[in-house]
């Protein structure tokens, strides 16, 4: 265990931990106990606020009641993504570490090479648990070197939201929504200063310019996406990504879209107050969105940049890690409360009241889910768009270690283009190089394969 520690301390010493896309906050903080002694407890660190927080809490106490190992499950809210993987790099220094913890997608490659984690798979084979009844497509984001490293749990997808009401008062049709970059344009010219003063809004997010390169089929790294080995550097100087920050910038620059910075926070508000028809958003937030909306909302799948484009969104998210170093006994402790997370009873609820894809895919089946479903039709979208996404590397994403920080140097470069200090291209170009060395000392961390 100690070399893990000073293996990962190693890998934590050449990040800095940037914001991740889930920028939620409130709710209380604590310390997890140690790992390695097993006392009946487990220490669960989460990361998320709000609506989905209180589904996770619910889930617990479900769990902590039911369960027949007298186990009792603590969850410690650590703030968003980025502040539990600061929070996890202090405990791997001190060694104190929690039983689980809940990491975003963007993490994978980081965890998997910092040796903090027990492989789930490991987890599964000595409880006899079959993945069968989990979204393979879901389950295989997880996998690395052929193993399933993580639990996948709360899978989302990008969405366009959109004003139907509005739609309706510009004379568009609510029940045919843009499909593309230039018919979003299109849109909001109509939109745009009547019933709603914009036509369009999204935070400043490169999670969204991922999910556009992953619809142009488009690469964001270079080793088949990080796939292949680690990767050496990010695929952003080229037409495709260019031609979607330009479009942005030139959004912006003739008032079709709204510019309300790098917080999700603010992108919502703005779509819910009617200040923009149409939002680009993870769906992760979609019960949230929609009750707290004055007008019908429409949702359609993501936008392709361009009419032809083959790809097909992401998934987002996060996932459950299991923590090394503890005994057979915890192990299978966090094991059972992993399986009970994915039952089909605790997917329904888990889906239903927030709008994450139900990983269990016979969730589906339950009352629970067709239930809420009658009334929330578009808890199915997330799920059937990343159905549709073609295999391929590009339409994977980019596994790389550093991935937290090249989120937030594309948000640098969209950013400066938005602002009008730079051009789209110079931009990219310039965020690209600011990366190199960061992605330079996180290989020479792990060493190269």
């Amino acid at each position: 265990m100690r070399q893990r520690l000073v293996a990962a301390a190693a890998i934590m010493a050449a990040l800095t931990l940037t914001t991740a896309c889930n920028t939620g906050d409130g709710g209380d903080e604590g310390d997890g106990g140690s790992a390695g002694d097993f006392d009946g407890t487990i220490s669960f660190w989460y990361a998320m606020a709000g609506r989905n927080g209180e589904a996770i809490i619910e889930l617990v106490d479900r769990y902590n009641e039911q369960n027949d190992m007298d186990v009792q499950v603590e969850a410690i809210y650590q703030g968003n993504y980025n502040d539990t993987l600061t929070k996890l790099r202090a405990s791997a220094q001190s060694g104190d570490l929690p039983s689980m913890v809940q990491v975003n997608e963007l993490s994978t490659r980081f965890m998997f090479d910092s040796g903090l984690a027990t492989p789930v798979q490991e987890l599964a084979d000595r409880a006899g648990y079959s993945f069968d009844d989990l979204n393979q497509k879901l389950v295989d984001y997880y996998t690395v070197d052929g193993v399933v490293q993580s639990m996948p749990f709360n899978v989302s997808a990008p969405t366009l939201y959109y004003n139907k009401d509005a739609f309706a008062e510009a004379g568009l049709d609510p029940e045919d929504p843009p499909q593309t970059l230039e018919a979003i344009r299109d849109a909001a010219g109509q939109l745009a200063g009547g019933s709603t003063e914009h036509g369009f809004v999204a935070s400043i997010d490169g999670y969204l310019i991922e999910q556009y390169l992953a619809m142009a089929d488009a690469p964001y790294c270079d080793a088949g996406n990080g796939r292949d080995g680690l990767a050496t550097q990010v695929e952003w100087d080229n037409d495709v990504t260019e031609y979607i920050v330009d479009w942005w910038a030139g959004m912006v620059e003739d008032d079709l879209a709204v510019n309300v910075g790098r917080n999700n926070n603010n992108a919502s508000a703005a779509f819910q107050s009617g200040n923009a028809a149409m939002m680009t958003f993870t769906s992760a937030n979609l019960r949230d969105i929609i009750d707290g909306s004055d007008f019908e909302v429409g949702l359609a799948p993501f936008p392709k940049p361009r009419e032809g484009d083959a790809g097909g969104p992401l998934l987002g998210g996060g996932s459950l890690w299991a923590l090394a170093g503890q005994s057979d006994e915890a192990k299978d402790a966090v094991f059972d409360f992993m399986a009970f997370m994915m039952s089909p009873e605790s997917q329904a609820m888990w889906s239903t009241q927030t709008g994450y894809v139900p990983v269990n895919e016979r969730a589906t089946e339950l009352p629970e889910y067709t239930e809420v479903l009658a009334n929330y039709p578009d808890l199915e979208l997330a799920g059937e768009q990343l159905a549709g996404t073609p295999e391929g590397a590009n339409t994977t994403g980019c596994l790389m270690g550093v991935m937290p920080q090249a989120r937030d140097r594309m948000n640098d470069a969209v950013e400066a283009a938005l602002l009008g200090v730079k051009e789209p291209r110079q931009a990219l170009q310039d965020a690209a190089a600011s990366l190199t060395s960061a992605i330079e000392q996180y290989n020479d961390s792990v060493g190269t394969n």
